[in-house]
């Protein structure tokens, strides 16, 4: 059976396939039972899980996070999102060392990734910044993408809110500089290739603050310092390598990665005190915000005219009817009846 992407699964689908186990959490019923709330993964997206005790109890070991397995189970609706009730699952490793031979078993379906082709973002990234920066932050921006050029070609964006995929922090990065260079047409007044190498640079420490595909989670250096000071002392480290040149225009630049989220309760130890800084944080902050609202249309099963609750939104967001095919849209137009 052809594996069914999770983006196109419907309550009451019966799935007899493979996932990649994204999360794993031991729970217990109200009456005391333990169950498994899971997160399953494939290409396309995460859906949640539910592992009853008796199915729990047909497993044959423990089950940790970024385990491949098999499962069988049901899709259901549970508040307003497709979720999984499992009635089998196990691991491919340890079906394997019992004989299975899982010849429908591939990997490449099931690690998420970003939906853009990575090598053709990074060609265009690349591009960008070689024909919108001037010496010496050109040389300083190329050194550091050629420097990190095969994490940022796999390194999610995030541990889970917005691209938290494989090759995430790329499109993310690709996203937020396409979108200074538009913006520098509307403000040319700014210093444009410090809004060019903030917005390319501003996320560069979430390569040291999280861990690679195919399950991101966070690291050591990034759960006691955070990506903001990670990727202010990475850019440092690499201008300080180079001789850099110009001790204010780097510091305007450390500025825009070390305020661009934009307050100190969101991780930001200053606020943008620079036009370029404040723009580069909004960019940011627009494209994961857009992220996350088509990817909570996209998957959100409630029905009616608006989605379940956004808890990072913090709103319901209004999806409107998909207007009817007109079914003589194509048709050619008839002269003589005119």
């Amino acid at each position: 059976m052809p594996h069914r992407f999770i983006v196109d699964l419907k309550e009451g689908d019966a799935l007899k396939q493979f996932f990649l186990l994204r999360r794993v959490e031991c729970r217990r019923t109200k009456g005391g039972k333990p169950y498994l709330d899971v997160e399953l993964a494939d290409r396309s997206d995460v859906i949640k899980g539910k592992v009853w005790d008796d199915t729990l109890q047909k497993c044959s070991g423990e089950l940790s996070a970024c385990d491949f397995v098999a499962i069988t189970g049901v899709v259901e609706a549970y508040q307003g999102a497709t979720q999984i009730n499992l009635d089998f699952i196990d691991t491919v490793e340890r079906l394997r060392a019992r004989g299975k031979t899982l010849e429908e078993f591939d990997p490449d379906l099931l690690i998420p990734a970003a939906p853009h082709n990575r090598e053709d973002m990074w060609r265009e990234l690349l591009e960008l910044a070689g024909a919108h920066l001037n010496s010496p932050l050109r040389e300083l921006v190329l050194a550091i993408l050629k420097k990190y050029e095969a994490q940022l070609l796999e390194w999610p964006g995030a541990e889970s809110y917005h691209h938290a995929y494989r090759g995430g922090l790329l499109e993310h990065t690709w996203s937020v500089a396409r979108q200074a260079l538009g913006s520098l047409q509307v403000y040319p007044n700014l210093k444009g290739d410090l809004v060019i190498a903030g917005a390319i640079l501003h996320d560069l420490g979430k390569i040291k603050e999280l861990t690679g595909p195919p399950c991101p989670r966070r690291s050591v250096p990034g759960g006691l310092l955070g990506h903001i000071v990670l990727g202010w002392e990475m850019v440092r480290e690499e201008a300080l390598f180079l001789a850099f040149p110009d001790e204010p225009l780097l510091m305007s630049l450390e500025h825009i990665i070390i305020a661009h989220h934009g307050a100190v309760e969101f991780g930001s130890p200053i606020l943008p005190r620079t036009p370029e800084a404040l723009l580069v944080y909004y960019l940011d902050e627009i494209d994961s915000k857009l992220h996350m609202v088509k990817r909570h249309l996209d998957t959100d099963g409630s029905g009616g005219d608006f989605t379940s609750y956004h808890r990072v939104l913090g709103r319901f967001l209004y999806r409107p009817a998909e207007p009817p095919e007109n079914p003589n849209e194509d048709s050619p137009v008839d002269d003589s009846q005119v």
